[in-house]
C-alpha cells in the first residue's frame, strides 16, 4: 500500500484480508440518507490491493445517499470471518482510472453461458473508490481474534 497501515490490535495478516477481498464476489456498501437511515446493499467490486471500486446507477439510493454523505462502511456479509472497511466513497471521473477498473471488472466478472465480461462504462452509472481508514476483521466467529489496522 502506498499509504501507512498500522496494525492497533490483533494478530490477524494484513495478507489474510487482502487475499480474502481479492477472491470474494461481493461486498455490501451501507450508506446513510439525510435523515439519517440506514440502507446496506450488495454489489460488485474491484480490490486493488489499496482502494474498493464499485459502481452503481447514478440515481440509486446509495449514490443518492453517497452524494450527501460520503462515509461509508463495506463489509463482506460474513458473520464468521467479517471484513469491515471504513472510509469515504468519491466519485472516479478520471479516463485512465476508469478504464483500469473496468480491466478488472472484464477480467473479475465474466457470464458462466456466455463469456459476456463485466463493465462499468454503462450508460447512467457511475464509480465510486473508497480508500479505507479503517480495517476490522475476525475469524472463526470470535471476536476474540478482532485485528484492527487504522490507515491514512
Amino acid at each position: 500500500m502506498s499509504g501507512e497501515r498500522r496494525r492497533t490490535r490483533g494478530h490477524l495478516s494484513w495478507d489474510w484480508v487482502d487475499r480474502r477481498l481479492r477472491s470474494m464476489r461481493e461486498i455490501w456498501v451501507a450508506t446513510a440518507s439525510p435523515g439519517g437511515r440506514a440502507d446496506a446493499v450488495p454489489v460488485w467490486f474491484w480490490w486493488d490491493g489499496e482502494r474498493i471500486y464499485f459502481s452503481t446507477k447514478a440515481e440509486s439510493r446509495k449514490a443518492r445517499n453517497l452524494r450527501r454523505r460520503p462515509h461509508v462502511v463495506l463489509h463482506n456479509g460474513d458473520g464468521a470471518d467479517p471484513i469491515i472497511l471504513k472510509g469515504e466513497a468519491v466519485p472516479v471521473d478520471d479516463e485512465a482510472e476508469l478504464a483500469q477498473v473496468d480491466g478488472a471488472y472484464a477480467e473479475k466478472y465474466v457470464a458462466p453461458e456466455s463469456g459476456e465480461r463485466a463493465t462499468v462504462f454503462i450508460s447512467g452509472d457511475v464509480v465510486f473508490r473508497v480508500r479505507p481508514r479503517l480495517v476490522i476483521a475476525w475469524e472463526y466467529a470470535n471476536v476474540s481474534y478482532r485485528t484492527d489496522w487504522e490507515l491514512d
